[in-house]
């Protein structure tokens, strides 16, 4: 089996942490209503290369929530 980018089950994965993670933050309410954005209409493309670019849209979103949370800045608790 070729494991490759965008793969259904790795997005979906990936829209659940972000809508819960985003719900336990509403001042997040923006990037939670991009992120549902992208979700869409990665759901709605058929075309590798644009499923591959929402799933990249995504990845950022999961990484710009991380920055909001401090995980990605190097800081410790």
């Amino acid at each position: 089996m070729r494991q490759g980018v965008a793969r259904p089950e790795a997005v979906e994965a990936l829209f659940e942490k972000l809508r819960i993670r985003g719900r336990e933050n509403p001042a997040w309410q923006r990037l939670v209503i991009a992120t549902g954005r992208a979700h869409e209409r990665y759901l709605q493309v058929r075309a590798p290369n644009a499923r591959g670019f929402y799933h990249g849209l995504l990845t950022g979103y999961a990484v710009a929530m991380k920055a909001l949370q401090g995980k990605v800045t190097g800081r410790r608790p």
